[in-house]
């Protein structure tokens, strides 16, 4: 699980967006699970957002302005990874929508294969911002 560090550089609407995508790709298979929801509350939490703010976020599928920067769009991508991976199932559901979501933060689909590979590499799935930095770089080239 993320620090609240990681999100005390987001501003409100780019914590809001964070969710609404995180809840997109808790659905995307069509069963929301007990586990997503949990994940997704503690990640509420952590960025000071309420249950009833995000009650409201599952229930819509509004989205608004994307992160600006390169390392931002990597760091969201990889966070919706996580929520993908969350219930240890990745269907081709959840997987397409993970690349159409990179392709919508600017990063290149086939970067998420190699995202997937190298968090399933390393221990407990985490990813250091230089790594993301790396991965997508080599993937804009």
């Amino acid at each position: 699980m993320e620090r609240n560090q990681s999100f005390k550089n987001l501003t409100k609407a780019q914590k809001i967006i964070l969710l609404q995508q995180l809840v997109k790709m808790a659905k995307a298979d069509k069963i929301f699970k007990f586990v997503e929801l949990k994940y997704l509350t503690e990640i509420a939490e952590l960025m000071e957002i309420s249950a009833t703010q995000l009650d409201d976020i599952i229930e819509t599928d509004k989205f608004g302005p994307l992160p600006k920067t390169m390392l931002e769009r990597a760091r969201q991508l990889y966070r919706l990874t996580v929520m993908m991976m969350i219930d240890q199932i990745i269907t081709v559901e959840e997987l397409n929508l993970l690349k159409t979501f990179a392709v919508e933060l600017g990063l290149q689909a086939s970067g998420v294969e190699t995202m997937i590979e190298a968090m399933n590499q390393n221990k407990g799935g985490m990813l250091l911002n230089k790594q993301l930095i790396e991965i997508f770089s080599i993937e804009l080239n």
